[in-house]
């Protein structure tokens, strides 16, 4: 099949990078500077895992010059959530209609925003758990080298299966696209939120007695409305989030230890994706926090820690707050999240 990656970013490049090494026909979709980066030095692929050179990938920076050779078969969408909307119209509006639409993006209701445009019968729902960077344009480093997950039923699937496969990227098929999209939630929301209005890594987290039980208590609010969802977390490609979600409601004398090791061997000396957002007027956060709040609305579960979290996070992104009241002041977070009405047991 021949793959459009639309949005080479980390996860687009390194996607396409694979594909492309193990045969596979790829066009990129990039913004103007990875484009350039990727027109003189290639696309270069390093870390965990099969090291890779794309000398010469096929890059384009605006979606209709797609359609002008050959067509491509599937897009990969690999976007920030905050862009869904507007790729969906744009998708849309193309002449070529038949082509499905797999959707990589964190957090919930991505796939449903693509379905209004595209179609239900086109949009495919992925994720991927492998952690990757892209650490300057055109060259990408793998961290963790985990898998890719797919869900639903589209007829494509078993030919997206056997090519990622071997191209390496080490292919899951799920049943229940939200059950997969919720677990992927999980270790998306895991102190991402706290360590980018803290200022901190999120091996620091779990090193405060009460930020660390703030840090928890998310977790178990995303779980509760999950389970009124009658949704369980499973795990992910090397991800064992079913676990997690066992041990976030272990006494908390033992979850602490346990998700401090956890952080600290995965992300825990890596800035959080939402620390990039601060200042800058768009985050994800309403697609991960947030949606534990919003979707606990509907379902009547309270949600304090995460409306805290989200509702904080999004003033500092927005230029509301100025960062250094919150900057290495635990306390301030803290009272803010009982102004939500959580209490410390």
């Amino acid at each position: 099949m021949h793959y459009l990656i639309y949005g080479t970013g980390a996860v687009g490049g390194y996607l396409g990078c694979a594909l492309a090494l193990a045969g596979n026909p790829v066009t990129f979709l990039a913004r103007a500077h990875i484009a350039e980066a990727m027109l003189t030095g290639g696309l270069r692929l390093g870390g965990e895992g099969p090291a890779g050179h794309l000398e010469a990938p096929q890059v384009i920076t605006t979606l209709e010059q797609a359609w002008e050779g050959e067509a491509p078969n599937v897009v990969l969408l690999c976007v920030k959530a905050y862009d869904c909307g507007a790729a969906a119209d744009a998708l849309q509006a193309l002449p070529a209609k038949e082509f499905p639409v797999v959707s990589l993006l964190n957090g919930i209701n991505n796939e449903q925003t693509l379905a209004a445009s595209l179609g239900e019968g086109r949009v495919i729902p992925a994720t991927l758990t492998t952690a990757v960077q892209m650490i300057e344009p055109g060259v990408l480093r793998v961290e963790r080298l985990r898998g890719v997950g797919f869900a639903g039923g589209h007829a494509s699937l078993p030919a997206l299966l056997s090519d990622f496969q071997a191209a390496g990227l080490e292919a899951h098929r799920y049943p229940d696209p939200a059950r997969m999209k919720w677990s992927k939630l999980l270790t998306n929301i895991m102190t991402n939120a706290t360590s980018a209005i803290l200022g901190w890594m999120p091996s620091q987290i779990f090193t405060h007695p009460k930020v660390a039980a703030l840090e928890i208590e998310a977790l178990r609010e995303a779980v509760r409305v999950m389970a009124a969802m009658g949704i369980r977390p499973q795990n992910l490609p090397h991800v064992p989030v079913a676990v997690l979600g066992r041990a976030i409601f272990m006494p908390y004398a033992l979850t602490r230890p346990i998700l401090g090791l956890i952080v600290g061997r995965g992300r825990g000396e890596k800035k959080p994706s939402f620390h990039y957002d601060i200042g800058r007027g768009r985050s994800e956060v309403r697609w991960l926090n947030g949606a534990v709040v919003s979707s606990g609305r509907e379902l009547g579960v309270p949600t304090p820690v995460n409306a805290a979290l989200t509702d904080t996070l999004l003033s500092l992104v927005h230029g509301e707050v100025n960062p250094e009241m919150y900057l290495n002041r635990p306390d301030k977070l803290l009272a803010q999240a009982a102004a939500y009405g959580w209490h410390l047991a």
